[in-house]
């Protein structure tokens, strides 16, 4: 060993079996009395039991390396119950891999394929996983995960508001972008070789609510699930039941494409909410309608567009649809398309004024759910060959939203302490150590 990187290597190698045996050593001091425990009650009948003469040998892995155990074992003959105390003292999981690093798997799990997941885990970590191992975890953490599991509390939603609010004469802005992206699923079971059948596109549909600070962005939640757009308003309206958005504090508004589930379910739980169209989904129609009648890239077509846009910034919507609806149409296309746009922007009139939208501090694109869309469901879920079973796909967001709610940690530390608790209350209900002083 000459260089630095031969040393780091070196000790690299051989760390898990130096921490491994910190880590016993910890053990050893710290619990010392229940790896020689002879007597212990019976969780079950509460009546004294003795241990087995010969101590039983469990292997752990954990984050720091492996560890062996030699803990005594006790069996109550009358109720046929048979327990470890130290197991439930240490929090042990019921896999040999710990939890420490199930919480490494499900987060490089959700952030890349599991593949390159398990390598990486083995590269940075010295930690060998399979794949299907990496795959279990996230399923089993993530099916215990719930929409308020993942958002923010209200005091940390609060505080951002205050921050915003202070020095200011106007509430904050606080938007609600919502929006859908298709992802690969299959039939739920398939089998994992040989035909799968026939896979479908769903739509993930998402909502991501974010306060506006001028021209930056403070990210409060984000969620998306592959569910219909009743199952995603009922996820909306949790939080609000919830009280997360203190609505006497900001002034609320969606933001969305023309998608009529988006403003069906806006409409119902927040009815006096602001609510703006995307102007760039609204821009592709209007395009739309130049290029049938004036001709695609035409000059007078380009014309016809920046004209109406700036009548729009200047709340003339009435005017424009007046103007469409005398246009004499040059070919069916046309007059099918300037029907189409009339309806379109008739049905909308009261989202399209974004001149006033634009002064009121209000976003009027929708670039912030788009982004969502892309970071959370699109990065991950559309891989080359990538076809979910909807359910493994849900886990997979609920993590990735977890991610960037920064609520991942506060999910695991819930998990570990849910955990211990339930399998104290669950198995050892009344468990008191007898120590035996002879």
């Amino acid at each position: 060993m000459e260089s630095i990187t031969d040393i780091s290597k070196s000790l690299f190698t051989n760390r898990s079996e130096i921490m491994g045996q910190a880590a016993l050593a910890i053990i050893e001091k710290k619990y010392g009395h229940l790896l020689e425990q002879q007597y212990c009650q019976c969780p079950k009948c509460h009546q004294q039991t003795k241990a087995k003469s010969e101590k039983v040998k469990r292997d752990i892995d954990t984050l720091v390396g492996p560890v062996t155990l030699y803990r005594p074992y006790f069996y109550c003959k009358p109720c046929g119950f048979g327990f470890y105390p130290l197991d439930n003292v240490l929090g042990l999981s019921n896999r040999k891999i710990q939890s420490d690093i199930q919480e490494l798997e499900a987060w490089l799990a959700a952030e890349m394929p599991y593949e390159t997941s398990v390598e990486a885990l083995e590269r940075c970590a010295g930690i060998k996983v399979s794949n299907h191992h990496a795959h279990d975890v996230v399923n089993e953490i993530a099916n215990d995960i719930h929409l308020l599991d993942i958002c923010p509390d209200k005091v940390e939603i609060q505080h951002k508001i205050d921050v915003l609010s202070e020095g200011r004469f106007r509430r904050p802005v606080l938007m609600i972008g919502i929006d859908g992206a298709h992802a690969p699923t299959r039939r739920e079971p398939s089998p994992r070789k040989g035909k799968r059948g026939k896979g479908e596109w769903k739509e993930v549909k998402g909502f991501r609510i974010y306060l506006l600070d001028n021209k930056d962005m403070v990210h409060l939640i984000s969620w998306h699930q592959i569910k219909s757009d009743k199952e995603l308003a009922n996820d909306l309206l949790e939080i609000k039941q919830a009280g997360l958005i203190p609505e006497d504090k900001v002034r609320i508004c969606f933001i969305g494409d023309g998608a009529p589930w988006i403003w069906n379910r806006a409409k119902e739980i927040y009815p006096d909410a602001k609510k703006v169209l995307d102007y760039y989904h609204c821009s592709e129609y209007l395009n739309d309608l130049a290029n049938a009648q004036y001709g695609k890239s035409n000059q007078k077509a380009r014309e016809w567009v920046e004209a109406t846009l700036t009548r729009l910034f200047l709340n003339k919507a009435d005017r424009i649809i007046s103007g469409i609806k005398r246009m004499k149409p040059k070919s069916d296309a046309a007059k099918d398309q300037i029907k189409k746009t009339v309806r379109y922007l008739t049905e909308r009139i009261e989202m399209i004024n974004y001149g006033s939208l634009k002064r009121g501090g209000y976003h009027i694109g929708s670039g912030g759910i788009e982004s969502s869309n892309k970071f959370i469901s699109n990065v991950r879920l559309k891989r080359s060959g990538a076809w979910w079973y909807p359910t493994n796909a849900n886990n997979i967001l609920k993590l990735r939203c977890a991610k960037y709610n920064k609520t991942f940690d506060r999910i695991m530390e819930n998990r570990t302490r849910q955990i211990e608790q339930g399998r104290i209350h669950k198995q050892l209900p009344k468990l008191r150590l007898i120590v035996d002083n002879s």
